[in-house]
């Protein structure tokens, strides 16, 4: 119960941040340290003002700026769905946590992430 609380205050309190702040122009949202001290891009550089402009309707401009978040948040939303406010039988719950975070699902979700590093520091 409290946690589903906590979670919905965190999701309104980023929902209203980056909808009526660009991440580009106010100093209070972090900065990447992998890429202030290496100059490559981790695979969460650009999901702030990716979020931003996903908020303000600009589909395409969220995508250029982290295509992979696009992957990663339905991802993660799903998980919490799955493990939190879904009322599924323990023996259902099980079954898909096995097959969306079970060894092969992170394995092949690190993978991912890997490529899409390399990838978006060579191009």
């Amino acid at each position: 119960m409290w946690i589903g609380i906590i979670l919905i205050i965190v999701i309104i309190t980023v929902v209203y941040l980056y909808s009526c702040f660009d991440p580009s122009y106010y100093a209070f949202f972090p900065k990447c340290p992998v890429y202030t001290f290496t100059g490559y891009k981790c695979p969460g550089c650009g999901a702030q003002r990716a979020f931003y402009n996903l908020f303000q309707g600009n589909i395409l401009m969220a995508f250029k700026y982290n295509p992979l978040m696009f992957v990663i948040v339905p991802y993660v939303l799903a998980g919490i769905y799955m493990e939190y406010i879904a009322n599924l039988p323990d023996e259902r719950r099980g079954f898909l946590r096995n097959i969306f975070y079970g060894k092969w699902a992170i394995l092949i979700l690190f993978l991912i992430i890997i490529v899409y590093t390399i990838l978006r520091n060579i191009t």
